[in-house]
C-alpha cells in the first residue's frame, strides 16, 4: 500500500523486486476501523479485536497468527512481519475465512494498520 508521492527506488515501498506486477483500487469505507482476528478458520476460537494500528502483534497481544479475519469497518493492511514489513495484504470490509481468502499462503500476522483516506 503506497501513499501519494514519488518513489524513486523500489525499496521505498518495501518491494523485493524492481517492478510493479499489479495494481488495484480500494473502496473507501468511512465507518470506524474495526477488525476481529480469530485463532481458527471459520471465525472460531479466541477472538482479538483491533481498532488501532498495531506495529507488533506479538508485543501487544502475544499473537502472531490469525486463521480468519472479519473486517467490520475501514480498510486494513496486514503485514506478515512486525513494524509494517514483509509481504502485506489489503483487507476491505468483509469476512476472510482463511489466509488464502486475503491472498496469503501463511496465517502469520506481524502487524496491522488502518488505511487513512484523505477527502
Amino acid at each position: 500500500m503506497s501513499e501519494r508521492g514519488e518513489y524513486n527506488c523500489y525499496d521505498k515501498w518495501c518491494a523485493q523486486v524492481d517492478h510493479v506486477s499489479s495494481v488495484r483500487s480500494v473502496k473507501q469505507d468511512s465507518s470506524p476501523a474495526r477488525a476481529h482476528l480469530f485463532e481458527r478458520a471459520g471465525f472460531s476460537g479466541k477472538r482479538t479485536e483491533l481498532q488501532d494500528d498495531i506495529p507488533n502483534m506479538m508485543t501487544r497481544y502475544s499473537l502472531n497468527r490469525a486463521a480468519s479475519i472479519r473486517v467490520l469497518g475501514g480498510v486494513w493492511v496486514v503485514y506478515q512481519e512486525p513494524n509494517y514489513r514483509g509481504p502485506h495484504y489489503v483487507l476491505e470490509k468483509r469476512d476472510y475465512n482463511n489466509a488464502s481468502d486475503w491472498g496469503s499462503q501463511s496465517s502469520t500476522v506481524g502487524a496491522m494498520r488502518r488505511v487513512q483516506f484523505n477527502n
